[in-house]
């Protein structure tokens, strides 16, 4: 009694889960691009392509960026910036193979596949997309890859004719199909579109039709080919009585299946479902701060997708390489740029006191009183620094012996803090300034530190020359860096005003 009650729930359970399971969402991780090497940590931007499909398996529209979150290895980092892209807005191309019958039985007017296929054929515009067909009767030969912006693929269409082949034969395409699929290069996912009735060559033989049709899905799943199968004819549905064997390739290989029972249908479908089942996919630009507890060094890593929908919460994962991301530098930089900062600070504080010390530099004035180093006497206040040399007796009138030798050179000044006081020129450089230091001592800040010196050649000729300083020498309101002067020269040092003469 107890058996039996148990499986009557497990037999209603299994019959209400299955619709549940069977239209469950699906989302697919198809492709990821991760940071380049050396980016930045704080600013890894991740572009993750994928698929989000219903239980139906078409794809499920209005994604957006809130609805999505990114773990890697189980760890939430913190997202910077996030977007949704649809994938043909992305740089992943896909490479699409067309089959579809062109026997007597199928004739355009009757069947318009050409004409509904040529309009797919034209929405599918970009350089990275590769395009390719294997109309078929009783063989079927591929016209050859073209890339689908320049519409060789269109122009090929409208010049095929129907065959005069009454019955084709669907199973001589799929080893041709296999074969230019897997040759194509450069794309990111391949399709094979396969437009059939299920009929003609299949009559008859069942069972080998399910052994080929068994072989082909067999190699598209090794080789990665996703189906998209559509079972069409336009005398409805009772003329189709093998689609069965068509699901099967789409069930088996996790592609589509759709199926037209009118021409109006079948344009519907090639020229919107099949395009939206390979386009309406999306991508996920996403800019993570991967420093602190997310940083990743090198290596392979779990990233999973999250995806949020009006059914529910989807989840799928795949595996990435990171490169060597750097971390963020940003405290060291700062660091840097303050010590730089603070090292021009000090220097330019160094600098500046060293000036004014200088600029405030304390003249030593000497002693109160100083003699003559020949008569003894006091020498006057004004004449300090030039160790008694030039002392002045009673009256202003040299009666010392220091005075009794040849003639020589002198500089009366004439205007300034020193007016008329007068320095003998004795020796062979007579420094000019307002340092202390020199031989003729001009206090007074419009004169130089070393402004000028005399040259002399045993009292013969006199040869003034400027030191470079800031307001230049002038000889008789001229401005010179080196004259000889004559008796009555007038010299003038900054405001300090001068004349030259001799004994």
């Amino acid at each position: 009694m107890h058996n039996r009650f148990y499986r009557i729930v497990l037999c209603l359970l299994f019959v209400f889960l299955m619709p549940a399971m069977s239209f469950a969402n699906s989302l697919t991780i198809t492709d990821v691009d991760t940071p380049e090497e050396g980016a930045p940590a704080s600013e890894a931007q991740f572009s993750i392509y994928f698929e989000l499909k219903s239980g139906g398996g078409m794809p499920i529209t209005g994604v957006n960026a809130e609805n999505c979150s990114v773990l890697i290895d189980g760890s939430k980092p913190e997202v910077v910036s996030a977007n949704i892209r649809e994938f043909k807005e992305g740089d992943r191309g896909v490479g699409v193979l067309f089959i579809f019958p062109i026997a007597k039985n199928y004739g355009e007017d009757t069947f318009g596949i050409r004409s509904a296929l040529n309009t797919l054929v034209q929405l599918f515009n970009r350089d990275i997309d590769m395009l390719n067909a294997i109309p078929y009767d009783n063989v079927g030969a591929p016209v050859g890859w073209s890339k689908a912006s320049d519409n060789t693929l269109s122009r090929q269409i409208n010049e095929m004719q129907t065959s005069e082949v009454v019955e084709p034969n669907l199973f001589q395409t799929f080893q041709p199909a296999i074969s230019v699929l897997n040759n194509l290069q450069n794309v990111s996912k391949k399709y094979v579109v396969l437009i059939s009735d299920a009929e003609g060559a299949v009559v008859g033989d069942r069972n080998r039709a399910g052994q080929l049709i068994g072989s082909f899905t067999d190699q598209l799943k090794k080789s990665n080919i996703t189906p998209i199968i559509v079972g069409y004819s336009p005398d409805g549905a009772e003329a189709m009585t093998n689609v069965d064997l068509l699901k099967r390739i789409a069930s088996n290989c996790g592609g589509q299946y759709f199926q037209a029972e009118n021409p109006s249908t079948f344009q519907h479908v090639i020229q919107s479902d099949v395009y939206d089942y390979i386009f309406k996919n999306y991508i996920y630009d996403v800019t993570l701060n991967m420093t602190g507890d997310n940083y990743r060094a090198p290596g392979k890593y779990n990233l999973q997708l999250i995806v949020k929908s009006s059914s529910g919460e989807d989840k799928n994962s795949t595996k990435i390489t990171l490169r060597d991301l750097r971390k963020s530098r940003l405290w060291l930089w700062l660091l840097i740029g303050g010590l730089l900062l603070g090292g021009v600070g000090v220097a330019a504080f160094i600098i500046y006191r060293r000036n004014q010390v200088d600029d405030e530099e304390i003249i030593d004035e000497g002693p109160k009183e100083v003699c003559c180093a020949t008569c003894g006497k006091v020498i006057p206040q004004q004449l300090f620094g030039f160790n008694g040399e030039f002392c002045l007796m009673p009256g202003g009138l040299p009666d010392c012996p220091y005075y009794q030798m040849p003639d020589k050179g002198k500089l009366q000044i004439t205007r300034g803090p020193l007016a008329d006081t007068t320095f003998f020129i004795k020796k062979d450089m007579t420094t000019i300034g307002s340092y202390p230091e020199n031989d003729i001592y001009l206090s007074d800040k419009s004169v130089s530190r070393k402004h000028a010196a005399i040259k002399t050649d045993e009292g013969k000729r006199y040869e003034i020359r400027d030191f470079g300083s800031s307001n230049g020498l002038w000889i008789n309101n001229e401005k010179t860096d080196r004259k000889f002067l004559r008796d009555g020269d007038l010299i003038r040092f900054g405001t300090v005003e001068t004349v030259f003469k001799l004994k």
